[in-house]
């Protein structure tokens, strides 16, 4: 009997842990897959002549064709993504738009010459957090 109750009492200690473990791992992905996306953004660019894709769409037609495109494995429900355009001049916690968990998201705030790649949490519309701050990647 003591020995089950000390196996109940590990279990109720490590399991919260693993929990936590699984979610940090998922963050990560979504990080590896924001960097993968900004990796494609400057890719296109040196074939555009140093112009940055004004959708993923766009991006994607022109990666896609130079075999470059990767596709987004959700960490959080495992279904693939493309990525998210999101009309936003800054990528804060108020302008993520509709980017569900998980996914990864682009904003441009010129077409041109600025684009910005951000991941969401695991909950829905809710910025990775670095020391407080939106997480994101950019050409500037």
């Amino acid at each position: 009997m003591v020995v089950i109750v000390i196996i109940g009492i590990l279990v109720a200690i490590a399991l919260p842990n693993f929990i936590a473990a699984q979610d940090r791992a998922k963050l990560s992905s979504v990080k590896a897959n924001m960097h993968t996306m900004q990796t494609v953004a400057e890719t296109y660019a040196v074939d555009w002549g140093g112009v940055y894709a004004g959708t993923v769409a766009t991006l994607k037609t022109e990666a896609t064709s130079k075999s470059y495109w990767k596709d987004f494995k959700n960490p959080f429900t495992a279904i693939v993504d493309t990525g998210t355009d999101v009309s936003a001049n800054s990528v804060t916690t108020t302008t993520l738009g509709t980017v569900a968990s998980g996914n990864v998201g682009w904003s441009t705030t010129n077409t041109t010459t600025q684009y910005a790649v951000y991941g969401a949490e695991k909950s829905t519309n809710l910025p990775i957090l670095d020391k407080g701050n939106v997480f994101y990647l950019s050409n500037n």
